[in-house]
């Protein structure tokens, strides 16, 4: 894997393409981003667990 950094980067590059595909993943920057892979678990805890869980 070659990695390049990219100087101009900005946040509308990093959203352009943005896709939520629940099972499927979220990506965005035109899909060269990778922000939630499909094989990542999903979040299971509920608004009170979660609170319970940092007390």
């Amino acid at each position: 894997m070659k990695i390049q950094q990219l100087d101009d980067l900005t946040v509308r590059d990093l959203v352009a393409g943005y896709r939520d595909d629940s099972d499927g993943g979220v990506v965005g920057y035109g899909g060269r981003l990778d922000i939630r892979p499909p094989f990542q678990r999903e979040f299971i805890y509920d608004d009170k667990e979660r609170k319970n869980a940092h007390s």
